[in-house]
């Protein structure tokens, strides 16, 4: 029962002769070593012993990693720490960047996050929701721009991602709601991560993009259901290795330098209309799964057995 997260990486270690022994197999807790000639590296999915405790940590907690990258010169948005006993400074955070991104600290895969968050009651709701499942909770500017994420092995560039909004296509017969409900039912079969969330938060984003849960898209029309561009929340991913803006790749590699990360992604939003390019999110403990997947297993698996590396592998 383990997922692609786990298995794209140890498959292609097993083909390599790298042995794999689970220390735990629960598919929300893979834990495993790989072992080769006396080398052995203990995993969490792509997440590697070689990742010190300290830096994980730091880089884990986005407040953190926020005040890190802004010392660093690191383009970032504006946030703030949500506090219920000075409420006044939320308030005024939301009166000068409204609509905010509203998220707990250290989740991931979009858990608790609210976007398009405009009115001191939407505030107060994605706050009670971000703590579902966690008690920090961030405010953040909302910033415009393509997400991409860039994945550095070792420094070097070995794949990128474009991330996209869950989105449905209209058949002029279903309601947006039994379109999402439509489209979970087939994916839940190919992946049941990548299901579109029928909560509160899904029906707010419907609102906030002008549409309604009850209407009937035209046959062949594509429709926007959420504001998160997560693949844990319907999103889609497309690689785009080869249309990485140099600037984007250096201040990819900067971080992760700076950082020592064997395997990072590093998250921006870019806006190539006004070269405005933003970190949101320092990852090194991402998930790497179909597409892009087998090419930063192969290449992580190259940095830490190089002599399991294939000759042409470049």
């Amino acid at each position: 029962m383990l997922t692609p997260y786990t298995t794209t990486l140890t498959d292609e270690a097993e083909r390599r002769g790298i042995r794999v022994t689970f220390i735990n197999e629960d598919p929300d807790l893979p834990i495993f070593d790989l072992c080769r000639n006396g080398e052995c590296v203990r995993c969490f999915n792509a997440l590697t012993d070689r990742v010190g405790a300290a830096t994980y940590h730091l880089v884990n907690h986005k407040r953190a990693c926020h005040e890190w990258l802004a010392r660093q010169r690191i383009p970032v948005p504006a946030q703030t720490v949500y506090d219920d006993a000075h409420l006044s400074r939320a308030l005024d955070f939301l009166r000068d960047h409204a609509p905010i991104v509203v998220k707990p600290c250290m989740q991931w895969g979009g858990r608790g996050v609210s976007m398009g968050v405009r009115t001191p009651a939407d505030l107060h709701a994605a706050v009670r929701f971000a703590r579902h499942f966690e008690p920090d909770v961030l405010l953040e500017e909302t910033v415009p721009g393509e997400d991409l994420r860039v994945i550095l092995v070792g420094g070097e560039l070995a794949a990128a991602i474009r991330r996209a909004p869950a989105a449905v296509t209209g058949d002029g017969v279903h309601t947006l709601r039994q379109l999402i409900l439509r489209r979970n039912a087939s994916r839940r079969r190919e992946d049941p991560s990548n299901l579109i969330p029928w909560d509160a938060e899904t029906r707010r984003n419907l609102v906030e993009l002008g549409r309604r849960p009850e209407e009937i898209p035209a046959c062949g029309e594509q429709v926007r259901v959420r504001l998160t561009n997560n693949y844990h929340t319907g999103g889609t991913v497309d690689v785009v290795t080869a249309d990485v803006p140099a600037r984007a790749l250096r201040i990819a590699q900067r971080i992760v330098r700076r950082l020592e990360l064997p395997l990072a992604g590093v998250d921006f939003l870019i806006d190539r209309a006004t070269r405005r390019f933003t970190v949101i999110e320092v990852s090194p403990d991402m998930a790497i799964s179909p597409p892009e997947g087998a090419t930063v297993a192969r290449r992580l698996l190259d940095l830490l057995f190089p002599d399991t590396k294939r000759k042409d592998s470049p």
